[in-house]
């Protein structure tokens, strides 16, 4: 196998030195005649290496800008918090409560403030436009179960009166019948003006409050569906950085890419700009002119 090997290598290295003697006088006379289109396309090729060297240098450069931009705004830009739980109440007592913890990612940072959406889908029944105006109760609570803020609003379904419900009705008598639409309205309940402190809250408490006038268990609205939406407002500072979050960034990274290139042009500058070596004919010409300058 291995004379057979160093047979066929042989028999190749033969017929690869007979095909290029026989095609080299040709390539020799072409070059010849050719030497000037020669020379610009090799000027041309050069030139377009070089070009293609330092676009992808700097386009490192800019990437690199990138990436440290991303991680000075990971830790700069702070992100309001903004959570959604659905409220289920407790109806078995006479005021029903509904808890919402507050843990892992979404704990408030101190000094920040907070607003509150509760959110109560009511069927328009009579028994709830009898009822007219109620009250809801959100209490912040710290782990321990102790109030830290609180605050009550009162509500009530949209007030509609007969003929208005009438033609209401017969207007959506279609999607009420194929189930499409419902008899309900859906009451934003907000409350604002909180201030997280240095003890922070684990935990919001909704409470619908029973009116006085009723007897124990009853003066409560009958409720379809509800949620709660916590939102917080960061302080001024970190407020602007996160509304103009994008502009910080592409500023930040602009910034530290024209530091890069100047570093890199000022300690670096072979990377960036590699030192072309003279050809002969530029040597010999910048010769003869230094040589006309000795003479004269």
């Amino acid at each position: 196998m291995r004379h057979g090997r160093d047979y066929l290598m042989g028999k190749v290295l033969r017929l690869w030195n007979i095909a290029y003697g026989s095609v080299n006088p040709f390539i020799s006379e072409w070059l010849k005649e050719h030497k000037s289109m020669w020379k610009l396309l090799s000027r041309f090729g050069w030139s377009l290496l070089l070009s293609v060297y330092v676009a992808s240098i700097l386009c490192g450069l800019l990437v690199a800008a990138f990436v440290v931009s991303g991680f000075v705004m990971r830790y700069l830009v702070e992100e309001p918090i903004r959570m959604e739980e659905a409220l289920n109440f407790d109806y078995t007592k006479n005021s029903p409560v509904a808890f919402v913890p507050i843990k892992g990612l979404h704990v408030i940072p101190p000094n920040h403030k907070l607003q509150v959406t509760v959110m109560l889908t009511l069927p328009e029944s009579e028994y709830n436009r009898n009822l007219g105006v109620f009250q809801v109760r959100v209490d912040f609570l710290s782990a321990e179960y102790r109030r830290l803020a609180s605050a009550s609003r009162t509500c009530m379904l949209q007030f509609k009166s007969m003929p208005i419900r009438l033609l209401l009705t017969f207007f959506k008598m279609a999607p009420l019948v194929a189930g499409y639409l419902s008899e309900s309205q859906t009451l934003n309940v907000h409350f604002s003006g909180f201030t997280e402190g240095d003890e922070p809250t684990a935990c919001l408490k909704v409470t619908i409050e029973q009116r006085a006038e009723y007897r124990p268990g009853a003066g409560i609205p009958e409720i379809y569906a509800s949620s709660l939406i916590l939102e917080s407002e960061l302080p001024l500072v970190k407020r602007i950085l996160w509304y103009w979050k994008k502009t910080v960034f592409i500023w930040i990274s602009m910034t530290v890419f024209l530091m890069e290139l100047v570093f890199t042009l000022i300690c670096c500058r072979p990377i960036i700009l590699p030192r072309v070596r003279p050809r002969d004919g530029s040597a010999s010409g910048s010769a003869t002119q230094d040589n006309v300058l000795i003479q004269s």
